[in-house]
């Protein structure tokens, strides 16, 4: 050490040789088929699969854009969250009243007609209407 100000030896990191990488190349090779198998098993055991975006519905399953698995019956809708392997990993569950369900249903599909205009009128700026 010259100066003061030197880095000591003993904290100069040694250099790593070629591209460090994330994840093996075998890993990747099998993610599509995996998923695919995990969401018919998912389908076949919890329901139809949802896309929807949520607000503070299920606070456990959390808000923003969530992927969920509803089984509507005559009374409750019974709603799953799970991620990942549904062999090992735990999942969430909900059940709510049909009519509730009904009308997050079509909120949902608002709001996706909502943003699909958007992007489809995306040079044009979007006329907002305020009440007095």
């Amino acid at each position: 050490m010259d100066s003061l100000l030197d880095i000591p030896a003993f904290l100069i990191r040694k250099k790593r040789r070629g591209r460090p990488r994330k994840y093996p190349v075998s890993v990747l090779e099998n993610e599509p088929a995996r998923y695919e198998e995990w969401n018919k098993t998912k389908e076949q055991k919890y329901g139809t699969r949802y896309d929807i975006q949520l607000t503070d519905e299920f606070p456990r399953i959390g808000s923003g854009r969530r992927i969920i698995y509803v089984t509507e019956k005559r009374k409750w809708a019974h709603i799953v969250s799970q991620t990942g392997n549904p062999e090992t990993t735990e999942k969430i569950k909900y059940r709510v009243l049909m009519p509730k369900w009904t009308n997050m249903k079509k909120a949902h599909e608002k709001y996706v007609k909502r943003n699909t205009e958007n992007e489809n009128n995306s040079g044009r700026a979007r006329r907002v209407r305020r009440h007095a």
